[in-house]
């Protein structure tokens, strides 16, 4: 079509002469440069697209489908333990909360109990006693632990230990609760790890 219009102005501006002639044909000349350039464009990106598949036939021709079947197996089994290990750490964690929770809640109970009975541990009695929701009883002292915050703490241990650098690894959880939350959740840890 450029090309076209380009013939009719350079017959007409052959034959003209004006002005008006002179524009029409630069004008048209520009239309036929630029649908040249969009055609050597199209051209090569369509040589490379040809050769890209050309390259992928000979790439595929060289990943036989028994080998394909393979690997697509060992993906396929890789997957179903990945999924079965995160079913596993749904199931533990959600033991985790319902468990510390229960803990929690019987170190509160019993230090209401203590208190109730007026035995304060700040008296310096070894019989026992509760002071700010921690109990101290047995020779032994009993923190209150918050299960999400323990659970996140489990969480940044276990990733810190496979890959230290890893963002997760870098949270730390001591601004979750207070210092007898944090010394409770140390505390269960250091347990943890004993056994």
């Amino acid at each position: 079509m450029a090309e076209l219009k380009l013939d009719q102005a350079e017959d007409f501006h052959a034959s003209a002469g004006s002005e008006t002639a002179v524009t029409e044909l630069r004008i048209a000349r520009a239309g036929a440069h630029t649908a040249r350039d969009r055609l050597r464009q199209l051209r090569t990106r369509y040589a490379a697209e040809q050769a890209a598949g050309r390259a992928r036939q000979a790439a595929e021709g060289g990943f036989p489908e028994k080998e394909r079947k393979a690997v697509t197996k060992r993906l396929e089994t890789a997957r179903d333990e990945a999924v079965a290990a995160v079913v596993a750490a749904q199931r533990a964690a959600a033991e985790v909360l319902v468990k510390v929770a229960a803990y929690d809640v019987a170190v509160r109970a019993v230090a209401a109990e203590l208190k109730g009975r007026g035995l304060s541990a700040d008296d310096g009695h070894d019989l026992g006693g509760t002071a700010g929701g921690v109990v101290h009883l047995g020779g032994e002292v009993w923190r209150p632990a918050d299960s999400g915050a323990l659970l996140g703490a489990v969480m940044q241990a276990a990733v810190a230990e496979r890959d230290p650098r890893h963002p997760l690894a870098q949270m730390r959880w001591q601004q979750v609760g207070g210092l007898a939350e944090k010394t409770a959740r140390d505390e269960l840890l250091a347990r943890a790890v004993e056994r």
